[in-house]
């Protein structure tokens, strides 16, 4: 993927990087989006309830998807 690219596999990367941020509101996120901004927010150790809180799922979910993906919790 080149560096300066937006988009990853479906992935709006700026979208993400915006969720991420906790500046502002958090911008509509599709599934997939959402997912990957947990693997990218597990990586920067963020807590599963600030993860939650920040792409608008439940804590549990965030607790799943690191389990499933082999991430801990």
């Amino acid at each position: 993927m080149p560096p300066d690219s937006t988009w990853h596999r479906g992935i709006d990367l700026i979208a993400v990087e915006r969720a991420m941020s906790g500046r502002g509101p958090c911008p509509v996120l599709t599934d997939e989006e959402k997912r990957y901004a947990c693997r990218e927010m597990t990586g920067a150790e963020m807590s599963a309830r600030e993860i939650a809180e920040r792409i608008g799922v439940a804590e549990r979910t965030v607790t799943r998807w690191r389990d499933e993906d082999g991430a801990e919790s």
